[in-house]
C-alpha cells in the first residue's frame, strides 16, 4: 500500500504544480519582467488552498450535517475543483505536450492524463484520510 501511495503522491505533487503554473499563466507573475512578491505570495497561497480542498476531498464530502458550513464547504470544493481541473490541463498542456494539442489523439491524451493527474489528488485524500470496513487506516 505504502508503495501505491507514492506513486498516487506524485501525481498529487504533479497536480500541485500545475495548479501554480495554471495561477501563474491566469496572473502573469512568475513570467513578468519583475515580480510582485504581492502577486507570487497570492498565487502561492491560492494555489495551496486549491490543493488543500482537493486533499481535504476525503473530509468534506463525509460531513453529514446539512447546515451553512457544510454546503459552503461542498460549494468551495466543487469550484476549488474547476481551477485544480483548469490550471492542471494548462499545466499538462504545456509541459507535457508542449503547448502543442493539435490533434484528436492530443486532446483525448490530454484530457486523460489531467483526469488522472486530478483524480491522484482526490484518491491520497482517501488513502490519507478513510479507514477500511474493519475501522483501520489505508495508511499510518
Amino acid at each position: 500500500m505504502i508503495i501505491i501511495a507514492l506513486i498516487i503522491g506524485l501525481g498529487a505533487l504533479w497536480d500541485g504544480f500545475t495548479t501554480l503554473f495554471g495561477i501563474d499563466e491566469i496572473l502573469g507573475v512568475f513570467s513578468a519582467r519583475e515580480v510582485n512578491p504581492i502577486k507570487a505570495t497570492f498565487a502561492v497561497v491560492v494555489s495551496l488552498v486549491v490543493f488543500g480542498f482537493m486533499m481535504a476531498t476525503h473530509w468534506i464530502w463525509t460531513f453529514t450535517a446539512d447546515d451553512l458550513i457544510t454546503l459552503l464547504l461542498k460549494v468551495a470544493w466543487f469550484l476549488c475543483f474547476g481551477i485544480d481541473l483548469y490550471t492542471s490541463v494548462r499545466g499538462n498542456s504545456y509541459y507535457v505536450f508542449d503547448n502543442n494539442v493539435d490533434t484528436s489523439a492530443e486532446v483525448l491524451g490530454l484530457i486523460l492524463v489531467t483526469f488522472l493527474i486530478t483524480t491522484s489528488t482526490i484518491l491520497m485524500s482517501r488513502l490519507l484520510l478513510a479507514k477500511d470496513a474493519r475501522g483501520n487506516k489505508y495508511l499510518f
